[in-house]
């Protein structure tokens, strides 16, 4: 095999590791910002049920003060 027939071997091997590489550095960074989103997600969630439960207690107290002031 000639010099430069194996330099190219390499040269294409390296290649397609880098391409490999990046590849699986672009899907983690996918992975990455997936796991994220559902992070803030779940913490929207849990904001949300929080407001409806401090509203309904609002309303609870609403009630009782309304009944408060009837005595």
């Amino acid at each position: 095999m000639r010099m430069w027939e194996i330099v190219a071997e390499e040269i294409k091997a390296n290649s397609i590791g880098d391409n490999l590489k990046k590849q699986a550095d672009a899907k983690a960074d996918q992975a990455k910002k997936l796991k994220q989103a559902a992070s803030v997600q779940k913490k929207r969630e849990q904001v949300s049920s929080a407001k409806a439960s401090m509203a309904k207690k609002q309303g609870d107290l609403t009630k009782l003060i309304a009944t408060g002031n009837q005595l």
